[in-house]
């Protein structure tokens, strides 16, 4: 629940006065309505039921109610409860009973006072200064999270180390391997991919000598078989027959 809209340099006074207005207000108020409830119930009654409306509505209701200032660059509002860090260099502490300490007042450790405040809407980051002597050295900021550092790795016992080795010495080969068998593969495509080299006149000469010599010692070995064949069969002619046969 917002107070007021005001100007961003009697923010300050409104805040400082706002108790004040807040007690004139609850006065009024109990006095008006006491004067109505006496017709219908019984005094101390409407007495005790007023004072506790009172209570409820001075430290529950307009005591929590902020201020609004309007960011002379993005034109967005920003309200007084904000929570909010400290801008004296000596300080630098956070305020979040924003209530009693927000930063159109002063700084809940340190007593100072802001001179400014930074815009906290998207693309802004303005400086909305407080005070006509524009002072930015005192200039309070948002509140914001900080960011949280990855936690460290649990520690490895030897065996999970032994085993993490192991790992990467199994994937290293397998690498390896791999890569093997594709630079095979390349290179026999590439060889099949290259263009053949014609031959000389001499390298033509030496592969028909080559054929030649080859036939020749077939044909010589096969020779050598024919002639072999009959002394083969002369031996086996002459060969005596077995006893179960004579019998």
């Amino acid at each position: 629940m917002i107070t007021t809209t005001c100007n961003q340099y009697t923010a300050r006074g409104w805040f400082k006065a706002r108790k004040t207005i807040n007690l004139a207000v609850v006065f009024i108020g109990f006095v008006v309505l006491l004067f109505i409830f006496q017709n219908f119930i019984h005094p101390l009654i409407a007495d005790l039921i007023l004072i506790a409306i009172a209570y409820v509505v001075f430290f529950h209701v307009l005591a929590k109610r902020a201020i609004a200032i309007m960011c002379p660059h993005c034109k967005g509002y920003i309200e007084t409860n904000t929570p909010w860090k400290c801008g004296n260099p000596n300080c630098k502490k956070n305020n979040e009973r924003v209530d009693d300490f927000p930063f159109v007042y002063h700084c809940e450790h340190c007593g100072v006072e802001p001179k400014a405040y930074q815009c906290h809407h998207n693309n802004c980051g303005g400086i909305i200064f407080l005070s006509k002597d524009k002072l930015t050295t005192l200039c309070a900021t948002l509140i914001r999270p900080e960011k949280k550092s990855a936690p460290p790795p649990p520690k490895k016992g030897p065996v999970v180390d032994k085993i993490t080795q192991e790992n990467e010495t199994i994937r290293e080969t397998e690498y390896k391997l791999r890569k093997a068998e594709l630079d095979l593969k390349l290179k026999v495509i590439n060889k099949d991919l290259e263009p053949q080299k014609e031959m000389t006149q001499e390298e033509i000469l030496s592969k028909s000598a080559q054929e030649f010599m080859d036939r020749n010692a077939s044909w010589r070995r096969a020779s050598e078989r024919l002639q072999e064949c009959p002394r083969l069969l002369a031996c086996e002619f002459h060969r005596p027959k077995s006893s179960s046969s004579q019998t």
